[in-house]
């Protein structure tokens, strides 16, 4: 989430910290910033809130919360501390929740006599700080106080809805069969029986996707005067299924997602209306159970068990005070009643991490686990799948990874992530199949004359899960060995391995087994040790976007010459370009040896020309010709 820097310290009255030692702050004892940018005079800092604390923390006033926490310093005028009630009730709307399982507060308010126009420049300049394009003084408006205190709103021009009996209506309902609706933005949806929406009570048509996106129906334009603004908490989950479904994301989506507290609406309401002026008419408030905080009883000793620390009680309560908590206290034991707005405050261990993370991880001290009081059971698969890897590499296989999303399959996906891969795969084939092809063609940049690779993963039938092994083996020059005869030697390698060959499935160089049916028949394993044992360093070089190029060189040098030392001036000359060169002939005449190379050049910053490895190839033979030997 971006916030603006300007915005933050419209909170406190003392100066903050710069944005770097603000970022400091906050990447250690709360949110990580992954970036931080001018904007005009302002600074956009983007956090990366994380879900336990998106129900409050998406909004400055949730950061500000957290920045006066942090620093020990008061908020100036924090607007969810304020006194707000749902009245005068409003004469000209009613409000009607059919399904009241998936909204948890409906609040509203009625408002004439404004004026749409352009928003104040102030106003305007935060959001553009957050990358928000305004629009109009009431949208604006409402996005404000979205950004400002978590709660989404959105304003429907009460004129365009249909008026009954001298009243307007408002209801709440899942969608209807073949239901459209088109949005704010233009995009028109299909709903179904499964999506929430806001519809014209009386017209009964809809004008808004619940908690995702407003419709176009009753849209706000230039000659609105009379409005009604939203400010509901539907329910999580079914916020996130339609927006999944309709595959239409929304900051208003993503902070009900995220459960924020139903308390918010009242305050975002006031907040509205103190913002856009015009005549408040009245409000509705469907609030049927009302959530109330409960307290969290948490001891000192619980504390410092979880954390690894040493804090005391007073300090405890310091850290309470700190957080603005209510609290009470019996010695060492605290029972402590989170503010509305952290839903995340449930158990004991939510406010310990609260303790710890400000208190600061860095004063646990390091200490070994206790010793587990039984034995753990050994995972049967993953026994024999690790030795099963263990020996594939000891006989010249690699292990790869595939996708498990394919065209085809047994079992298919109901919300795709690719349009092109909509199944789950029934198979390791397919992915073995284009990795084989992959790495044949990499051969020469890989140094390899046979590929040989493996995977074990999740294949998906309509009877359920089960593990499979892949080998696939294919040659990439004229070897006289055949990728049957791998295979073949791989079946007695297991036998003697694990007592019995596995039975296998060929195709193309590609063997498939049901590894799980083949454990099923060993023994169970009494114990776990590791098969794979590492004895030296392994060193990780990055592999380059770019494409390699080959070129061959033969020559003619006295019999009695070492390759070896034909290579060494090679590789001297071919300098950082030259990424492999291997020997691929050789033969005697005439008292001469005949030596031909394949190199493989690649750069890691660019396409190379033509022009720039002949340039390379040139030194090459120059230096080879400085020995004495012939370049053919």
């Amino acid at each position: 989430m971006k916030v603006s820097f300007e915005w933050l310290q419209s909170y406190f009255d003392e100066k903050l910290p710069n944005s770097e030692q603000l970022t400091e702050a906050l990447t250690f004892h709360a949110f990580e910033v992954e970036t931080i940018e001018q904007v005009g005079d302002d600074t956009a800092i983007d956090l990366a809130v994380l879900p336990n604390r998106s129900s409050d923390c998406l909004s400055h006033r949730g950061i500000a919360r957290e920045i006066a926490t942090l620093l020990k310093r008061k908020l100036k005028d924090d607007p969810l501390r304020k006194a707000v009630t749902n009245a005068p009730d409003s004469n000209l709307l009613e409000v009607h929740v059919e399904n009241p399982e998936l909204v948890n507060r409906f609040s509203a308010a009625v408002i004439n006599g404004i004026e749409v126009g352009e928003s104040p420049e102030w106003l305007k300049k935060r959001l553009k700080t957050i990358g928000q394009r305004p629009i109009n003084n009431i949208v604006d408006a409402t996005n404000y106080v979205m950004f400002n205190i978590g709660q989404p709103l959105h304003a429907f021009d009460r004129d365009k809805l249909k008026e009954a009996g001298g009243g307007y209506a408002i209801a709440v309902r899942v969608g209807k069969r073949d239901e459209k609706i088109t949005t704010l933005t233009g995009g028109t949806y299909e709903v179904g029986a499964k999506n929430l929406l806001i519809v014209d009570g009386n017209a009964d048509l809809p004008i808004g996707i619940a908690g995702v996106k407003g419709g176009n129906r009753a849209e706000i334009d230039a000659g609105t005067k009379n409005i009604i603004i939203e400010a509901a908490n539907f329910n999580y989950a079914s916020v996130r299924k339609t927006s999944q479904e309709l595959k239409l994301w929304t900051d208003a989506s993503t902070r009900f997602q995220n459960q924020p507290s139903a308390e918010l609406t009242l305050h975002a309401l006031r907040e509205m209306v103190a913002l856009i002026g015009g005549e408040l008419e009245g409000f509705v408030d469907f609030y049927p159970h009302k959530v109330e905080s409960s307290p969290v009883l948490v001891t000192v000793p619980q504390i410092n068990g979880l954390l690894g620390t040493d804090i005391s009680a007073n300090e405890v309560e310091k850290l309470f005070q700190r957080f603005d908590f209510i609290y009470s206290r019996d010695d060492e034991t605290f029972s402590v009643t989170p503010p509305f707005e952290r839903t995340d405050l449930t158990i004991k261990e939510n406010v310990i991490e609260e303790v710890g993370r400000v208190y600061g991880y860095s004063h646990a001290k390091a200490v070994a686990l206790p010793p587990p009081a039984a034995k753990p059971s050994v995972n049967k698969l993953f026994y024999y799948a690790d030795r099963a890897r263990a020996l594939l590499v000891e006989h010249g296989f690699s292990e790869v990874y595939t996708h498990a999303l394919q065209p085809s399959g047994e079992v298919e996906l109901s919300n795709a992530l690719a349009a092109d891969k909509p199944f789950l795969r029934s198979s390791l084939f397919a992915g073995m199949q284009a990795s084989l092809e992959l790495n044949v063609r990499n051969a020469d940049l890989l140094g390899l004359e046979q590929v040989r690779i493996f995977e074990i993963g999740t294949v998906f039938h309509k009877d359920g899960e089960h593990t499979f092994l892949a080998l696939g083996v294919k040659n990439a020059k004229k070897l006289k060995q055949r990728e049957s005869e791998v295979i073949e030697e791989m079946q007695k390698h297991f036998a003697k391995e694990f007592g019995m060959p596995f039975s296998k499935k060929d195709d193309h160089g590609i063997t498939e087994v049901n590894f799980t049916e083949f454990v099923e028949k060993l023994p169970e394993p009494e114990d776990y040790d590791s098969p794979i044992t590492w004895n030296k360093t392994v060193e990780f070089q990055p592999i380059s976007i770019y494409p390699f190029v080959l070129r061959d060189i033969a020559l003619w040098v006295p019999n009695g010459t070492k390759d070896s030392d034909v290579v060494a001036t090679i590789e001297r000359t071919g300098g950082e370009l030259l990424v492999r060169s291997r020997l691929f002939d050789q033969f005697e005449k005439e008292e001469r040896t005949s030596f031909a190379f394949r190199l493989v050049f690649q750069s890691h910053e660019k396409t190379l020309s033509d022009e720039e490895v002949n340039t390379v190839m040139q030194g090459i033979s120059e230096a080879l010709a400085k020995h004495g030997w012939e370049v053919r």
